[in-house]
């Protein structure tokens, strides 16, 4: 507790919210116990919080049976309640909280219409904090931001022009958009290992937006970038549904592709042309004007094998 406390105190909460039974019993005894007769029920402060506890306790189960809000089932057990809350709010120097009526199953539901369809308010809040929440990792973990936004626009482009190769569904593009901006993360640690650290900081940060697992799939997708291929003995892999991992694995080959296009972080690379013949996928790279591309060539080369053993089809490359 004394951990979790001194990191929402440095992080100075300004706003809690509180759902569910408890909260909304102990909102219910602060109107019930206050002594200018108030009936707002919504706010709780913590001053409130220490003197619902005292009292909640010192009042035999018969009485608090009697207290709007707390009701006869509810009476055996919410002192035990007030004191957790008293704590919480002591120990993390909290003002106090605001009781919501609107619970976890709520924003479950919000968030599964988002995932639905985007163009719905919550859709929109979720993106946009999704977004927001990506953009300030890159800050915080030094992450060359243009760069970062290249590696996307590419990943980005192939995602679209390989559809029928891949077939991944629409969901993977959000997750291979996210992998691409935080594949480097994992350099703010250490050079050595870095692939391993940015799976570890993309898996157990907070990115706003994203369930536990959904942030294991974009570390996943982020994590073999350099000279491993993904294995289903490792970890990264044993931590997903066994339905996502032949999709991640897909995802993985083309954030390589991506990542080999600006391999040089000269944006040598104008533009990509996709073309398919018969079992060949061919991709020509237009460099700039006074450009060479051999680099990018190069690296893209490196994972025409890869491509040939995750999609079935050969790759091969040209310049012009």
């Amino acid at each position: 507790m004394n951990r979790i406390a001194s990191r929402v105190v440095a992080a100075k909460v300004k706003n809690v919210i509180a759902t569910s039974g408890t909260a909304a019993a102990l909102a219910a005894a602060a109107s019930h116990l206050r002594k200018n007769g108030s009936r707002q029920r919504m706010v709780v402060s913590r001053a409130e919080m220490t003197r619902i506890a005292k009292q909640l306790a010192r009042l035999p189960v018969d009485e608090r049976r009697q207290i709007e809000g707390i009701g006869p089932r509810r009476a055996e057990i919410i002192v035990a309640g007030a004191i957790v809350y008293h704590e919480l709010l002591d120990r993390c120097h909290l003002k106090g909280f605001r009781y919501s009526a609107l619970g976890l199953r709520d924003g479950l539901l919000a968030q599964m219409a988002a995932e639905h369809d985007r163009s719905t308010r919550s859709g929109k809040q979720i993106e946009s904090e999704r977004w927001e929440s990506i953009t300030r990792a890159v800050t915080h973990y030094h992450v060359d931001m243009k760069h970062a936004l290249d590696v996307r626009e590419s990943a980005m482009f192939l995602f679209s022009a390989l559809r029928s190769v891949h077939g991944l569904a629409p969901e993977f593009r959000e997750w291979l958009s996210a992998a691409a901006m935080l594949y480097e993360v994992g350099d703010y640690v250490n050079r050595n290992g870095h692939h391993r650290h940015t799976y570890y900081i993309i898996a157990n940060s907070e990115i706003l937006g994203y369930t536990p697992q959904q942030r294991r799939i974009i570390a996943a997708i982020a994590r073999h970038l350099g000279k491993s291929r993904p294995s289903t003995e490792e970890a990264p892999m044993k931590a997903l549904d066994p339905a996502d991992r032949p999709g991640v694995q897909k995802a993985i080959l083309l954030l390589r592709l991506a990542r080999a296009l600006n391999l040089g972080r000269s944006r040598a690379v104008q533009k990509v042309r996709v073309s398919q013949h018969a079992a060949e996928i061919r991709l020509t790279l237009v460099p700039r004007r006074r450009m060479g591309v051999d680099l990018e060539l190069w690296a893209v080369e490196k994972d025409c094998s890869y491509f040939r053993e995750v999609f079935g089809r050969e790759l091969s490359t040209a310049a012009v």
